[in-house]
């Protein structure tokens, strides 16, 4: 049978990096392959290889037999080959429908007009098949990370393509959307279409791919069989080396209360929002997408309004007005959209993980020393996988990006974090660093709210949990009745806040 597409001794090369090393892969119609290694590990500059966005330095590529060289992403869209990016690839300001049809709208019989209607309807519908019923006519800005992440799911899919990558798809969704998804791509590979799937997650590859290719520093480890798939196999593979544990804990007890919210009513809808979060502890806050989780976190900064109730903070009563005035107080928060909240593109590494901190040590001029001492310390705490610490943030892989955030959010020296989502699009071993930073974090007396989609993350992690359903926190959980089904029941209104 012959292959959808071959890569043939990919070598990709940039100045003082060498990305890619003769990797031959080859992927079928019909089949699910999955892709994975460590960020840094060439799956980004392989996409963008097979989407022409690059050219390879040499070795070539072969679709349906015959050697293509395409001018660039134009022309392997016209040659059915999409992707599903990591970063969100939409256009704020434009409505939903607008956004799934961009560059391909339907137009009025015999007009050059848009059928802005008919492009509306056939919108809907194609959101109702993941699971997803919101206005199309609404901006795509209105909606959250993970809505967002759907509708370029759905704007890919709406094309019909030959072959589609997945690039770390369900890293921001619930486990709700995540199950919808997975059925979309069965069906997808039941009506022929190749799909190149790469995630971190393993137990999701290990429920859809066919075969699973590993890549490490630039090689390509192996291909092996997704049927009967050994997960500590793949790990290792993956990293060189064994990963002891994800979840690594020292128990604390607990200190000072550094937070407390009560019955707090949010512009946003969220209402009777309490919670408290002490020194020494790691609490987390889990809900399906939409509960309001990210708009409680932003109420102390300021990003969403307080209609009533009361914060307090390390004992202080506080008004928050703004994200500076709470960093001035020792508080910080790593969002969950990392590409246009945590980061600026085109600054490099060392201005992004200074940037949050150099009001402290920068009176009257900027300080190039200290943003160079900061920025070391960072890419050697993180191992942030960089050419040095003047790259460009915009030019590392999605999981580098998500380590400068944390990074940004560690030299600020605070006493309290908000982490969202922080090891959204990750490698298992930057998981377990980024995991044992956290517990070192609470051990040295700090306080960390946590919100994550990752139950397992939130299991393994947490000292408490409180859950939130439809704007409102329903149960808070002690670390002995945390469970995958105990969170699910709350989460998805199973049970009730009074523990029925």
């Amino acid at each position: 049978m012959t292959p959808l597409m071959k890569l043939e001794h990919i070598d990709k090369q940039f100045p003082g990096v060498r990305a890619l090393s003769d990797v031959s892969i080859e992927f079928y119609s019909g089949e699910i392959h999955a892709l994975v290694g460590e960020n840094g590990a060439g799956k980004s500059t392989m996409i963008k290889i097979i989407l022409s966005a690059y050219k390879p330095t040499s070795g070539k590529i072969y679709m349906e037999g015959k050697e293509i060289e395409l001018a660039g992403p134009l022309e392997a869209s016209k040659a059915g080959i999409e992707a599903v990016h990591q970063e969100l690839m939409l256009v704020p300001w434009l409505s939903v429908a607008r956004n799934i049809f961009l560059n391909h709208e339907l137009r009025l019989p015999g007009t050059g007009l848009f059928d802005i209607r008919q492009m509306e309807v056939r919108a809907s519908e194609l959101l109702d098949s993941f699971g997803i019923h919101i206005d199309v006519t609404r901006p795509v800005k209105e909606f959250s990370a993970s809505v967002w992440k759907m509708i370029d799911i759905a704007r890919v899919v709406n094309l019909n393509p030959k072959l589609i990558i997945f690039d770390e798809p369900t890293a921001i969704l619930s486990e709700r959307e995540v199950e919808s998804l997975m059925k979309k791509i069965l069906e997808l590979k039941a009506q022929g279409v190749a799909v190149i799937y790469i995630s971190h997650r393993l137990q999701e590859i290990e429920k859809l791919a066919d075969k699973i290719s590993v890549l490490r520093d630039g090689h390509h480890v192996g291909t092996m069989s997704g049927k009967g798939m050994n997960e500590d196999e793949i790990v290792k593979c993956m990293v060189g080396r064994d990963v002891s544990s994800f979840y690594s804990r020292n128990i604390n007890v607990p200190g000072e209360e550094l937070l407390r919210m009560e019955h707090l009513n949010l512009k946003k809808g969220q209402r009777d929002i309490s919670l408290s979060v002490h020194r020494g502890e790691i609490v987390g806050l889990a809900g399906l997408v939409g509960a309001g989780r990210t708009e409680v976190a932003e109420s102390l900064f300021g990003m969403n309004r307080i209609l009533s109730g009361s914060i307090y903070y390390k004992g202080e009563k506080i008004k928050p007005h703004s994200v500076s005035s709470m960093i001035d107080r020792g508080a910080y928060l790593v969002p969950e959209n990392r590409k246009y909240e945590g980061l600026i593109l085109r600054f490099s590494v060392a201005s992004n993980i200074a940037l949050s901190a150099f009001r402290h040590w920068s009176r009257f001029f900027y300080n190039k020393k200290k943003e160079g001492l900061y920025a070391e310390q960072m890419i050697k705490t993180l191992s942030i996988k960089t050419p040095g610490r003047m790259q460009l943030v915009g030019n590392l892989s999605g999981g580098n990006q998500q380590k400068v955030v944390i990074g940004k959010a560690m030299v600020t020296e605070s006493e309290f974090l908000i982490f969202d989502e922080p090891t959204v699009g990750v490698d298992v071993g930057a998981k377990e660093e980024i995991h044992n930073l956290m517990d070192d974090f609470v051990q040295k007396n700090g306080g960390i709210l946590m919100i994550s989609s990752d139950l397992p993350e939130i299991i393994g992690m947490c000292d408490r949990v409180y859950i939130m359903y439809e704007g409102k926190i329903v149960k808070e959980l002690r670390r002995e009745e945390l469970s995958d089904k105990n969170i699910a029941d709350y989460m998805l209104g199973s049970k009730g806040g009074d523990g029925q």
